[in-house]
């Protein structure tokens, strides 16, 4: 709660205080359509924010247990949001006794899930227009949302949290909170509604984190994988950003198209014909952070 008593030393010393408000779109009575910035763009790019709450970490063994889906439009030239139009949240019984460490996190209890069962074709009806899915944690959201609705694997997505060069704009950390409480902001977190929501609001709040998701989703990536790489140069390529794959037993990157020359001459140097054993994968948004 604010602290009433307070507001006598706050008028007297200013400086020594911050305000937070709440993220006025996550009050309980909001309408929706939210007209953000009222304007006549024709060409609009459709955008749902999407955030899960789950069982656990693990996609394909832990479950959903709310799915929160806020969808808007942004101008796809300044990516300033122009409007959100809806948001919802479904909820889905995991078929057991929810972890009582994911009801303190969330707030979600055995009660708010039982019986209930996210209908498929109400979701679908969220992305017949193929907007841009952006979650705040992509590698984490993508994998849980496909694995329940696998005819939907063929999304867009972009992530606001690895999309967006944040450390350029001042912001020493990455995390929804923190970001929003940098701009005067709060919310209830961890709720996947009310997540969806804060992500929107913090993109309306900075345009140009917008227009660099935006970017970022029209992108071409590649995967590199290391073919061939000697145990010797592990530490090496793992300085270098690489990745372990214990699947396909490789060491892998992942960066825009304009740096595959410069990787591939890293590998070149670092061990014998490595550049040229390496294999490239050309990635799009709809093959992004599948986890």
């Amino acid at each position: 709660m604010f602290p009433i008593d307070e507001i006598p030393a706050i008028q007297s010393a200013p400086e020594d205080f911050r305000l937070l408000r709440r993220i006025p779109w996550t009050k309980p009575d909001v309408a929706f359509p939210i007209i953000n910035v009222p304007v006549e763009v024709d060409n609009l790019q459709a955008v749902v924010w999407l955030d899960c709450e789950t069982t656990g970490f693990q996609a394909g063994h832990d479950k959903i247990i709310e799915l929160g889906l806020t969808k808007g439009y942004v101008d796809p030239i300044t990516g300033e949001l122009i409007s959100l139009v809806a948001s919802v949240s479904f909820y889905e019984d995991p078929g057991f006794p929810l972890p009582e460490i994911i009801t303190q996190i969330t707030g979600i209890t055995d009660e708010m899930v039982s019986g209930r069962t996210i209908d498929g074709v109400q979701v679908r009806e969220w992305f017949t227009d193929d907007p841009i899915v952006v979650a705040h944690n992509a590698s984490f959201d993508r994998p849980f949302f496909e694995s329940r609705f696998p005819m939907l694997d063929q999304l867009r997505w972009a992530c606001s949290m690895k999309d967006i060069p944040w450390q350029e704009y001042g912001f020493e950390s990455t995390k929804l909170e923190y970001l929003l409480y940098r701009l005067g902001y709060f919310y209830e977190g961890h709720r996947a509604s009310i997540d969806a929501i804060a992500t929107a609001f913090l993109m309306s709040q900075v345009p140009r984190a917008s227009r660099a998701l935006l970017e970022a989703e029209a992108a071409s990536n590649v995967r590199i994988d290391a073919i061939g790489s000697p145990f010797h140069v592990k530490d090496t390529l793992k300085f270098h950003g690489f990745q372990w794959d214990g699947d396909n037993r490789v060491w892998h990157t992942e960066v825009r198209e304009t740096a595959l020359d410069s990787i591939l001459a890293f590998l070149t140097q670092t061990y014998d014909f490595g550049g040229d054993r390496a294999h490239v994968t050309r990635l799009t948004s709809r093959d992004r952070y599948k986890g």
